[in-house]
């Protein structure tokens, strides 16, 4: 089966599986966020920490920013404040989020108050509309806190922080090469070490012949030599600091 025909099967056989019927769609975070809630339920209902399947349909998705960050010479666990996210999801959408990487302290704190993040279809490869509240920071035992009161509080449509005619957040516009670098992003995610390994080499050395066949490999190699030279550059160094 030649590349093109084999990019064909492998789409069609991506949508069939985001078409069941019983799992209409999917939404993903990366390893430094959490989800915590989906429509106010326990998010470990839902698979595990870092992505659950919904129904087609509008959804409420808590997530938040958790991750071991330098401070100094030490080390030590940083978390935001839960971030509430209104969503549409169509019939076979996979909504990926996306945010800046974060490697110290400073950085966690100044993108807490103001979090930057948009949240990308991979499956038309567009980015997506959504609504944003952040809860209000409070001091004291955090797991003492009882996150669903607040999160009713925050969004009902009586309270003071309510932002009814507020809309959704504007997606930023993203050129093609944009797209590009976050497809590689996600594919090297979905991949496992032995394959991640592979795609390093390969980037490496151009005539390299890959060990291993599989979808992420293949789309991986697609999108690299599909991205300007910018995007591959920002890819490899995101590599390094990955």
């Amino acid at each position: 089966m030649t590349f093109p025909n084999r990019m064909v099967a492998y789409g069609l056989l991506f949508c069939g599986f985001t078409a069941l019927p019983a799992v209409a769609a999917t939404f993903e975070v990366p390893r430094s966020f959490e989800i915590m809630y989906v429509d106010l339920e326990s998010a470990h209902q839902f698979g595990n920490d870092f992505r659950v399947d919904v129904d087609e349909g509008p959804h409420q998705i808590v997530v938040r920013f958790n991750k071991m960050l330098r401070s100094g010479g030490d080390t030590q666990t940083f978390q935001s404040e839960p971030i509430v996210l209104d969503l549409q999801f169509e019939k076979s959408t996979y909504l990926t989020l996306k945010a800046p990487y974060v490697s110290t302290l400073k950085q966690a704190e100044a993108n807490a108050k103001d979090p930057q993040f948009s949240i990308y279809d991979v499956v038309s490869g567009h980015t997506v509309d959504y609504k944003q509240q952040i809860l209000a920071t409070k001091s004291g035992l955090q797991n003492s806190r009882d996150f669903i009161d607040e999160i009713e509080r925050l969004t009902a449509p009586d309270s003071p922080t309510y932002r009814s005619d507020s809309g959704p957040v504007a997606a930023p516009i993203l050129m093609e090469e944009d797209v590009a670098l976050r497809m590689m992003e996600f594919w090297y995610n979905q991949s496992d070490d032995a394959t991640r390994k592979e795609i390093r080499i390969w980037l490496a050395d151009a005539l390299y012949k890959p060990t291993v066949s599989n979808i992420q490999l293949e789309m991986s190699q697609f999108w690299f030599n599909k991205a300007d030279k910018d995007s591959q550059k920002a890819f490899q160094t995101w590599l390094i600091d990955e």
